[in-house]
């Protein structure tokens, strides 16, 4: 038995065969993901696309842009003291 145990952890096939089943399981749950992130891209894609509204919403949030005659309030935070 311990000879048939030092045959296969021993053996260099088996060590590959170990790692390479490894990273074909991390391969794996990386595609899923990457799949969901994808899936999410593209409905985000299409709602810009068909959504004026949505896509006014994401320039506002992310370029912080406002629209002529608004006024833009910026809210400062006291430095807290040590």
């Amino acid at each position: 038995m311990i000879l048939g145990a030092l045959f296969l952890f021993a053996n260099a096939g088996f060590r590959d065969f170990v790692v390479r089943t490894r990273e074909k399981t991390r391969l794996e749950r990386s595609l899923i993901h990457l799949r969901a992130d994808h899936q999410a891209l593209e409905r985000e894609w299409t709602q810009i696309q068909k959504d004026p509204s949505y896509t006014e919403y994401l320039i506002r949030k992310n370029l912080g842009y406002v629209k002529k005659g608004e006024v833009e309030y910026q809210i400062v935070k006291p430095k807290e003291k040590s």
